[in-house]
């Protein structure tokens, strides 16, 4: 009989300890909070039933809540639904398997509930995307030190990821053919990004113990780079595994994508699936087909230029995620309203593309040196397509709705490209906030618009070049977007070390603009040119907004120096001249030839300003369009000098004398032989002239320049060659 009971306490104990085995291996993730509830999704090691305890103290002492149960999937997957919470609470949650509780402290973990709807209770949340998996190879990214210091910060409440979520697109490369990289046609993929993504291992568990996430995709986590509703698969099995393993807020369309909405207090937000219904980023370019078999470079000058002209029906997302969209903004009773969009909104970006295309072909230009490798000059203009700016039609479609209606307070934040950009809608037409490289290397894409005259975003922006609101910290990053209330929002990006990158605060009583300009570039240097001979040189105006934008004239600020060619506009074929005043349409653009004639040696520096119809550009007053171009005549303005020395390393030193009037000699070294620009700026970032550009051997130069027509102020020259980028600023004392 002893032997007996003793047999079954040994079963028994084996009996539990076989439930004991079972544990939690991938999350918990909490995600679809609202005042009353939430959801929360986790994986097991084995087939289990799953549920949570919830509490207001991490002892448990009292339970609260009604949290479901469920057995996990094929899969080990649950989502269990929380309810009967309280609005603006914090609580403490921990795994129940098999009805047992994980008592274990490592397992509790916390979030907090929303406001009540409508509640003006000032709250902030984190947003950005693009980041790698745990098994990042050592290199290609900073992986996951931003986490733990989002979760530091104890005034975030959220997580909002706009997509790119690691790159599991990367799991099946077929070099013969890009459109087989499509992770999404095995499930088995999808479901190992899911436990990359929950991995305990990788530091953005330490958010997830900690603050719950809503989440949409963007192309590498949604099929493949640029994908569109082509790459969906036939079982779509992207959105099947979104759908069972994350915990989202409900979908509109379960059956074709995630785009969802939810109320946060005075604020509501709306993901957009700019993925699962988009067209063809390619059928955009009508000649698309001629110029792959043909293309036009410096060794193929008689090839096919590639042609930007899109259809009507070209769309970023389908016709009923529009009207969901449109109608979810007007009827909106919250104050902000937020549209989260993984690409960036910013119609502005049109003049990258516009001016990557004029440049095919173009020797010493075409093909382009960036920082994700060399790509020709009509492969760059592709990718920039990918964002709104390659959908004139829909943006025309969601801004002229918006503007009708009159709705206040839209504010757009975007990502995927990888760097920190911000806009108050004077380019972007909506405020626009983009963050984007949680943990993945900076693309620095602003920063080569502004290389190239393009002037897109004006506020805080990840740039090199000197400007307000730019800075050349290219670390990875998050943007933190704290509500103050119904009075305003600020969003403030930080690197992954803690340094704040840049601020801005947007002020209630917001409208989407429906007129913008942007011209390209927006500074031209012509170089020295003979006295009483022309050099002239082209100007992109480019709507980007969904009203006519009229050009009534040109003013010059000085009567010497550049200006422009009288009566010389050409609309979209840049050929056929027409007279002021010009109107550029919708979609539309001009190029302006301007002219630069010096009637004496030095430098001359001329403004010219376009008169339009455009209620106010970048800030700058009614009507008033700046585009600035900067001359050198033949006396040239700076003297370049060279010392037969051997540097071991690239040097910019600071100029001497400074400060200085009105000359200053600046002295750089180069250890190898280099392309080399030293260029000047004025303290918002505008080109006043480039006093170097040329191919230079190794050695120290000294460049002695006269600032004689210059104004007293603060400037930044900045030294370019090679791999070396370095500004320093200068004071000219009159």
């Amino acid at each position: 009989m002893k032997f007996l009971s003793f047999l079954l306490l040994l079963l028994l104990l084996l009996h539990a300890a076989g439930f004991s085995q079972v544990s939690v291996t991938h999350g918990p993730v909490v995600g679809a909070v609202t005042p009353t509830s939430a959801r929360i999704t986790a994986r097991t090691s084995a087939a289990a039933t799953l549920s949570f305890q919830l509490s207001i103290s991490p002892t448990f002492s009292t339970l609260v809540g009604t949290a479901s149960s469920s057995p996990v999937d094929t899969n080990r997957f649950a989502t269990i639904s929380v309810t009967g919470l309280s609005p603006n609470t914090e609580y403490f949650y921990r795994p129940v398997i098999n009805g047992t509780p994980v008592t274990a402290a490592s397992e509790v973990r916390r979030f907090r509930t929303a406001p009540s709807v409508g509640a003006t209770t000032p709250f902030a949340f984190a947003f950005g995307s693009c980041q790698q998996d745990g098994d990042a190879p050592p290199g290609t990214s900073n992986v996951g030190r931003v986490f733990p210091r989002i979760a530091a910060d104890n005034t975030i409440r959220f997580m909002l990821h706009l997509g790119d979520w690691g790159y599991p697109d990367t799991t099946d490369k077929n070099p013969r053919n890009p459109r087989e990289n499509t992770f999404n046609l095995n499930f088995e993929n999808v479901r190992n990004a899911f436990l990359a993504r929950y991995s305990r291992t990788y530091p953005m568990d330490s958010l997830f113990r900690v603050m719950p996430v809503a989440y949409v995709w963007s192309d590498h986590d949604h099929a493949n780079n640029n994908t569109d509703s082509t790459f969906n698969g036939p079982q779509h099995l992207s959105l099947r595994g979104y759908r069972a393993m994350f915990p989202h807020y409900p979908l509109v369309d379960s059956s074709r994508g995630v785009w969802q909405s939810f109320r946060y207090g005075n604020a509501e937000f709306f993901l957009l699936d700019t993925r699962s219904t988009r067209s063809p980023n390619t059928n955009a370019f009508p000649n698309i087909a001629q110029w792959a078999a043909n293309p036009l470079s410096v060794s193929n000058p008689n090839g096919v230029a590639l042609v930007f002209n899109p259809p009507a029906n070209h769309k970023i997302i389908s016709d009923d995620q529009m009207t969901w969209l449109i109608n979810g903004l007007r009827n909106s009773t919250a104050h902000w309203k937020f549209i989260v969009s993984a690409e960036t909104f910013n119609p502005a970006h049109r003049a990258g593309l516009e001016l990557a295309l004029t440049l095919q072909g173009v020797r010493g230009i075409d093909p382009l040196t960036i920082p994700d490798g060399v790509f020709t000059a009509a492969q760059v203009a592709i990718d920039i397509s990918d964002g709104w700016c390659g959908f004139p039609e829909s943006v025309r479609q969601l801004v002229s709705a918006i503007s009708q209606a009159g709705v206040q307070n839209v504010i757009v934040l975007s990502a995927d490209s990888h760097t920190i950009g911000t806009d108050t809608g004077a380019n972007s037409l909506f405020p626009e906030f983009m963050a984007g490289g949680l943990d993945q290397n900076n693309s620095q894409i602003v920063n080569l618009f502004e290389q190239f005259g393009i002037f897109v975003w004006n506020r805080a922006r990840q740039s090199a070049v000197p400007g307000f609101g730019a800075t050349n910290n290219f670390n990875s990053h998050y943007g933190r977007v704290t509500v103050f209330g119904n009075d305003s929002v600020r969003v403030d990006y930080f690197d992954d070390r803690g340094t704040l990158i840049g601020s801005y605060t947007q002020l209630s009583g917001s409208r989407v603009a429906t007129r913008s300009i942007t011209i390209a570039p927006q500074g031209f240097n012509y170089g020295n040119v003979t006295v009483g001979r022309d050099s002239v040189a082209g100007v992109l105006m480019i709507n980007t907004g969904i009203d006519t934008v009229t050009v009534l004239q040109v003013r010059n600020t000085r009567t010497t120096g550049a200006r422009a060619t009288p009566a010389a506009f050409a609309l979209l074929n840049r050929t056929t001249p027409v007279p002021f005043p010009v109107a550029i349409p919708p979609r539309g653009l001009a190029l302006l030839p301007v002219t630069f004639r010096p009637n004496a040696q030095g430098l001359n520096i001329d403004t010219l300003i376009f008169v339009t119809n455009d209620p106010d550009n970048l800030g700058l007053g009614p009507g008033l369009i700046p585009a600035l171009f900067r001359a050198n005549g033949q006396a040239a303005s700076s003297v370049i000098e060279r010392e037969n020395t051997q540097p071991k390393e690239f040097r910019l030193e600071q100029n001497y004398p400074n400060p200085f009037n009105p000359t200053t000699t600046i002295r750089y070294s180069l250890p190898s032989t280099q392309q080399v620009t030293l260029r000047l700026y004025d303290a918002l970032g505008r080109l006043i002239v480039t006093l170097v550009n040329e191919r230079q051997s190794a050695g120290t130069y000294t460049v002695r320049f006269n600032a004689g027509d210059l104004s007293s102020g603060t400037y930044f020259y900045q030294l370019q060659a090679g791999p070396f980028l370095e500004a320093k600023k200068m004071t000219l004392v009159k």
